[in-house]
């Protein structure tokens, strides 16, 4: 006599009920599983472009007029892995970015030199007597490459000040 479900003697009630729940959850399951699978597919397409002014945008739709580039968006993985990797594509593109300016002619900020105690306090002590001679005078004069004098606005005068000033917090703190 074959084992089944139907038979009174070897299986309980409660056993067969156990069963029948079991069957149901694993068709649920499954058809929850399949029912997933196809939202990631869902996902519309995302593009990046930049405008006329350099700026970087991303948009569910392909701008008409500038020349975009799908981007792929993994929606497969974890949230676990997600930070890293998005803090490595910031990476890359603080990387192109910085490749784009230099392939561009774009002028960067030149290093500052690692100066010697000296040569900090020659150039406080210069700053210090540049920003007296210019708050000193009234009007300043220089000459030109031409060995003409001319005199100073008074616009250029502020910056001046301004750039000695900050030549003085600079190298004299």
């Amino acid at each position: 006599m074959p084992l089944t479900a139907s038979c009174p003697d070897l299986f309980s009630y409660g056993q067969q009920q156990y069963a029948v729940r079991a069957r149901k959850r694993l068709v649920t399951t499954l058809f929850a599983v399949f029912l997933a699978a196809p939202i990631t597919a869902l996902a519309g397409q995302i593009y990046k472009w930049t405008d006329a002014d350099g700026n970087v945008h991303y948009g569910s739709e392909k701008p008409p007029a500038a020349a975009a580039e799908k981007v792929r968006v993994d929606t497969s993985k974890t949230g676990v892995n997600r930070g890293a990797d998005a803090l490595d594509k910031m990476k890359q593109q603080a990387d192109d970015e910085a490749q784009r300016i230099k392939e561009e002619g774009i002028p960067e900020q030149p290093p500052v030199p690692s100066l010697s105690m000296k040569e900090v306090k020659q150039r406080c002590q210069t700053a210090k007597q540049d920003l007296a001679t210019i708050q000193s005078r009234g009007q300043l004069r220089e000459r030109d490459e031409k060995g003409n004098t001319r005199y100073v606005s008074d616009t250029e005068r502020q910056q001046r000040i301004k750039r000695a000033k900050k030549q003085i917090r600079e190298y004299c703190n």
